[in-house]
C-alpha cells in the first residue's frame, strides 16, 4: 500500500486523529493534510528544472554535432575548457547525450518479410584462428539467406576482392543455385564510387562477375548498415559459432571445412519463429534459386607486371618469381586468394602459393636451374635455393661429386634440373641407387631414371581369336650366337 493511500485509510477509514496518523507514520502533520486533501496519488515529487553549467555553449556544441555528427564528448570538452574551467567528463557525456538525442532522434524501422529465393545478405567479420601453430587474423566472409535464417562462412588470410568473389562463388555453390539480389555495404572492393541515391559505379571485376551469373546487387546507403541488418547478425552468429573458442587447424583449407561442419550441424538445430525446422526452410529456397551457370567465372584479380632482370615480379609486397629466362618480359598475374598464376605471352610460365606477408619471396628454385648450369659459382648463395628442403640424398650427392669431378656443383645443378620432368620421389630413388653403386654421377642417375620408366612400361596382353594358340612357347633367343654370326661374316667378307 502506498503511504498516500495508509494515510487516507488510517484517518478515514479507521478514524485516527491526524496527529496521530503523523506519529505513527513518523511524518510531519502537514503531510498528512496534504495527504488528505489530495484525490489522486502523486508517485513522484518533481523538481523545478536546473539550468546546466553547459547551457550557455548549447548552441555552439549544437553547430558542431550538425556538421560532424561523429564529434566525441572528449574532443568537444577539450574544445571548451579554457572557457568553461574545469568540469567533469561524466558531465560532459550526459550533457552532449541530451544534445544528440535532440539532434538526431532515434527513427522506426520497417519489418520486412523475405521471400524465399529472392535475395542473401553478404559482409566480412574479422577473429583469430591458430593456423600450423601460429596465431593468424583471419577475415571471414559471412552470407546469409534471411529468408530461411541461413548462414555461410568461409575464412582468409585478408579481406581483398578475390577473396569477396571466391567466398561468393563458394556460398552458391553451396547453394545450388543464386538467388536473385545479393544486399552488401559500399566496400571498395565492389563500389568504385557512390553516386547520388542508390546509383554505384562498380569495380571492374565485381561487374563482370555479377553478371556472369547473374543477380541484382543493391547496395547499403553510406552509414547505414541496419539495411543489411541478417548479415550483420550473422558476423555476430559465425564469430560465436566457429571462432570461439579459437579453433586450431593445419591450413586455410582445414580451418573451413571446420567451419562448414559446425555450420551444417548448427542448422539442424535451429528452427524459425513459426517453428519450422532452419533445414526444412533451406530446401524450400534452394528450390526458388536461380540455376548456376554452365561455365563458372574465374575468382581472380589480373594485373600486369614486368619481371626484373632476377626474374622477380613484386605483387602487393610480395615477390614471387618466373623462369629466368623470362627476365624483363611483361608478365600478367592473375592473383586468387590461396594461389598466383603468372603468365608470359598468353602462357602461364609459373604456379606459387599466394603470400600476403609483406616482405615475403615465394620463389621457385626450378626457375633458376637452367642458368645456374652456367654460372654454378653461385649455387652457395643462390637465393632461389635458400630454404629448399630437399631429402639428404642430395646432399650426400654434392659431397661425392666434389671427389669425382672437376666441376662438382654444375653436375649437381645438372641433376636438380631431373627434377623439371620427373617426380622428386624417382629422383631420389634414384640418386640413392647411384651413391649405393659408387657411382655419383649426373650419367648414373639418369641411366637408374631410364631403366626404371622402362621396368615400369608394360605390355598390355594381347588378345587371341583362337584359344590354341595360347598352348605355343617361342624359346629366348640365344644372345651369345651374335658373335659367331659376326665371325662367319667377316670370312665371307
Amino acid at each position: 500500500m502506498s503511504q498516500w493511500a495508509e494515510i487516507r485509510h488510517m484517518h478515514l477509514v479507521a478514524g485516527v486523529p491526524k496527529k496521530e496518523v503523523a506519529r505513527r507514520l513518523g511524518l510531519d502533520v502537514k503531510t498528512v493534510r496534504r495527504a488528505l486533501s489530495r484525490s489522486e496519488a502523486v508517485f513522484e515529487r518533481k523538481s523545478p528544472a536546473r539550468g546546466r553549467r553547459l547551457d550557455p555553449w548549447r548552441e555552439r556544441i549544437a553547430v558542431w554535432l550538425r556538421t560532424e555528427p561523429r564529434l566525441s564528448a572528449k574532443r568537444i570538452r577539450l574544445l571548451l575548457v579554457e572557457e568553461t574551467g574545469p568540469i567533469s567528463e561524466r558531465a560532459t557525456r550526459k550533457y552532449v547525450s541530451a544534445v544528440r538525442a535532440e539532434l538526431f532522434p532515434r527513427e522506426g524501422f520497417i519489418h520486412r518479410t523475405h521471400e524465399p529465393g529472392r535475395s542473401f545478405e553478404a559482409d566480412f567479420g574479422k577473429s583469430w584462428a591458430r593456423i600450423a601453430g601460429e596465431l593468424r587474423r583471419v577475415h571471414y566472409l559471412a552470407a546469409t539467406l534471411p529468408s530461411s535464417n541461413v548462414y555461410f562462412v568461409k575464412a582468409y588470410p585478408m579481406e581483398r576482392l578475390e577473396c569477396l568473389l571466391d567466398g561468393l562463388l563458394s556460398f552458391f555453390l553451396w547453394l545450388g543455385g543464386v538467388p536473385g539480389r545479393g544486399v552488401l555495404d559500399n566496400t571498395s572492393l565492389a563500389v568504385k564510387e557512390v553516386l547520388r541515391g542508390r546509383d554505384r559505379i562498380e569495380t571492374e571485376l565485381f561487374h563482370s562477375f555479377r553478371g556472369a551469373f547473374p543477380f541484382e546487387a543493391e547496395f547499403c546507403a553510406p552509414g547505414k548498415g541496419w539495411e543489411k541488418g541478417s548479415v550483420e547478425r550473422g558476423v555476430e552468429y559465425g564469430r560465436g559459432l566457429c571462432f570461439r573458442p579459437i579453433p586450431e587447424a593445419a591450413s586455410w583449407d582445414e580451418l573451413n571445412a571446420q567451419i562448414l561442419h559446425e555450420l551444417e550441424r548448427d542448422i539442424d538445430r535451429r528452427a524459425l519463429p513459426d517453428g519450422q525446422s532452419v533445414r526444412s526452410a533451406l530446401e524450400e529456397e534452394r528450390a526458388k534459386l536461380l540455376p548456376l551457370p554452365a561455365h563458372l567465372p574465374e575468382t581472380c584479380r589480373v594485373l600486369t607486371r614486368v619481371a626484373n632482370r632476377f626474374g622477380h615480379v613484386r605483387i602487393d609486397r610480395v615477390t614471387y618469381s618466373v623462369p629466368l629466362e623470362q627476365a624483363w618480359q611483361p608478365v600478367t598475374a592473375k592473383l586468387f586468394h590461396d594461389r598466383v598464376h603468372l603468365a608470359v605471352g598468353g602462357e602461364v610460365v609459373a604456379r606459387a602459393r599466394r603470400s600476403f606477408k609483406p616482405g615475403d619471396m615465394v620463389l621457385d628454385p626450378l626457375h633458376v636451374l637452367r642458368t645456374l648450369e652456367k654460372k654454378h659459382r653461385a649455387v652457395d648463395e643462390a637465393t632461389a635455393l635458400k630454404g629448399w628442403a630437399l631429402p639428404a640424398a642430395f646432399g650426400e650427392l654434392r659431397s661425392e661429386l666434389r671427389t669425382h669431378t672437376r666441376k662438382p656443383d654444375q653436375e649437381w645443378i645438372g641433376v636438380l634440373r631431373l627434377l623439371e620432368v620427373h617426380p622428386m620421389e624417382r629422383v631420389e630413388t634414384a640418386v640413392r641407387s647411384a651413391l649405393a653403386q659408387g657411382s655419383p654421377r649426373l650419367e648414373t642417375v639418369r641411366l637408374l631414371l631410364r631403366s626404371a620408366e622402362e621396368e615400369r612400361a608394360q605390355v598390355e596382353p594381347v588378345a587371341l581369336e583362337r584359344d590354341e594358340l595360347a598352348g605355343l612357347t617361342v624359346a629366348a633367343p640365344a644372345l651369345e650366337r651374335w658373335d659367331e654370326l659376326v665371325e662367319v661374316v667377316e670370312v665371307v667378307a
